[in-house]
């Protein structure tokens, strides 16, 4: 081994100062390149895969956190908000149809008042013959069945605790005159500052040119009072 040293080191004596520079230059090259590769590399790679597993584990750890978010918020969302929501609506709606009768009420006759209004029109027209009037019995009107229907039977028990009822009192009216004294009449309760309603009008010519009426004059309300005539 000391043989082959000699030789070696002898061979490098013999160079110049220049040969000797790049022989070092070149062996420290292929040493470095030697440790990397049976050091370094291995290390370099070992490295490489723990950074990838590191990648790989925090995705993971992301995609359970964001799951286990989800199942907080759904835990603690309310089964029923939906239910509730539409039970808020209905009962917007409801208040609203509420205020529009409270607005409309105050222009209509109140069911005891009735009697005296039609005596008052009739007063007017004294060409006019009262034959009969007769009280017809109250119509109760559920507001909520007509207002929300098909609605959920849900929201629709829940609502119906309460309903806003409407009541029709109306009365049978016949009468005997002409033809312009009986329109006269209808054009006055037509003008009335208060409202009135009147529908089922029926004609008929007894002796010409008198002519028998009967129609039927009603009023609307909240009140379940029975009107008597």
């Amino acid at each position: 081994m000391n043989r082959y040293w000699k030789q070696f080191a002898s061979l490098i004596d013999e160079r110049t100062i220049r040969e000797r520079v790049l022989i070092l230059v070149t062996a420290s090259v292929v040493v470095l390149m030697l440790i990397q590769s049976l050091l370094l590399g291995p290390v370099l790679a070992e490295r490489r895969r723990l950074g990838q597993e590191t990648q790989n584990d925090q995705a993971e750890t992301g995609k359970m956190s964001a799951q286990v978010q989800a199942l907080i918020r759904d835990k603690a969302a309310d089964p029923d908000l939906a239910l509730k929501a539409k039970l808020t609506e209905l009962g917007a709606r409801q208040a609203d149809v509420q205020r529009q009768i409270d607005a409309q009420s105050a222009e209509l006759v109140p069911p005891q008042k009735m009697p005296a209004v039609l005596d008052k029109i009739l007063a007017n027209n004294p060409r006019l013959q009262l034959i009969g009037m007769k009280t017809l019995p109250r119509v109760s009107i559920s507001l909520e069945k007509e207002a929300t229907p098909g609605r959920e039977p849900n929201a629709a028990a829940a609502v119906e605790k309460s309903p806003n009822e409407i009541y029709r009192h109306g009365v049978e009216v016949t009468m005997r005159g002409s033809y312009l004294d009986l329109l006269a009449y209808l054009m006055q309760i037509e003008s009335l500052p208060v409202r009135l309603f009147w529908d089922k009008l029926s004609l008929s010519v007894t002796t010409y040119p008198t002519v028998t009426m009967r129609l039927v004059v009603y009023t609307i309300s909240l009140d379940k009072v029975w009107l008597t005539v």
